[in-house]
């Protein structure tokens, strides 16, 4: 959900593999950690923006619009949050979404700002 580099940049790698021993300069030993892996983490904050913008801009549909987007992203991460073993969110995860085995299962704070956007999306 959150990359920290667009697709198209040079450096941008998707998937951490952490135990590439390749030459690769770009992934190989986990360089890619900050390159392109989505952390869950900046989603809450990403959430709570969008609500917010949304209210300053005094549009009825502008704010049923970000409704709804608030809304599927937060069932689409409570469907990863229940297919988890240890029912939580993980640090981060390959390019699209997909699960990352070289990523900590469960992180409090990609839970925890994921509430907060609930919160917030509850009070509004």
């Amino acid at each position: 959900m959150n990359k920290y580099l667009l697709t198209s940049d040079y450096n941008y790698g998707g998937d951490y593999v952490n135990d590439d021993d390749s030459y690769d300069f770009k992934r190989a030993h986990g360089f890619n950690y900050h390159n392109g892996p989505e952390w869950l983490w900046l989603t809450g904050y990403y959430l709570r923006a969008k609500l917010y913008w949304s209210k300053q801009q005094n549009d009825p549909l502008i704010y049923k619009q970000t409704i709804k987007h608030i809304r599927k992203i937060l069932s689409l991460h409570m469907d990863l949050l229940n297919s988890n073993d240890w029912n939580g969110l993980p640090e981060l995860t390959n390019d699209d979404g997909r699960l990352c085995s070289y990523s900590c299962s469960v992180q409090a704070w990609s839970s925890a700002t994921l509430v907060e956007a609930l919160y917030d999306l509850i009070r509004s």
